[in-house]
């Protein structure tokens, strides 16, 4: 499986970008956003995913891996496939597409060429709690939870510890008072 890929822009149409490396070019789906900042000639480094169906096998393309991320979570869903996973990801940021879908935003999610009430609404049940982590999570709260998971906790019990500390609280006194409140 093809996780990252480093080279040149060669050529670029309205969906995908051609990127060669060791002489190879490869074609590279990529959400709008992404695409508008590539010109040929640009060098480039994207996660990937590659999606191998029976008569297809097809590369797409993420600037970050919070995007790949959030593609492959929408790509679980029954009903979505990869092009749709695609065009959301062109809305914004993972993090403003995941806040939308944590508050129920289907009309938001509705604006999605393809995407009508009935499968924003599907989108939101299925991945409303599943990304509340990442979209409430602080850098100081996730390294509290990585540390608690070091320790051998789970990431439920290490979540459910680091809400009930200050946020205010530098990280080693959050990590104290976490530990203090798992010993309960």
């Amino acid at each position: 499986m093809i996780i990252t890929l480093k080279g040149r822009v060669t050529y670029k149409e309205a969906d995908f970008a051609v990127v060669e490396t060791a002489g190879v070019g490869y074609q590279v789906h990529l959400c709008s956003g992404a695409l508008s900042n590539l010109y040929p000639g640009d060098d480039v480094s994207l996660w990937t995913h590659e999606y191998i169906r029976e008569d297809s096998r097809e590369l797409y393309g993420f600037r970050t891996m919070d995007e790949r991320r959030l593609f492959l979570e929408l790509l679980a869903i029954s009903g979505v496939g990869p092009k749709m996973a695609l065009n959301i990801l062109s809305l914004g940021a993972p993090i403003e597409i995941e806040k939308h879908i944590e508050s129920g935003d289907a009309s938001w999610l509705s604006q999605v060429s393809g995407v009508g009430k009935k499968t924003a609404q599907k989108i939101i049940l299925e991945l409303r709690g599943k990304l509340a982590e990442v979209v409430k999570e602080s850098p100081a709260d996730k390294d509290v939870l990585a540390a608690l998971v070091t320790l051998g906790y789970s990431r439920d019990q290490a979540r459910e510890a680091v809400t009930g500390t200050d946020s205010a609280d530098a990280v080693e006194k959050r990590l104290k008072d976490a530990l203090k409140a798992l010993a309960r």
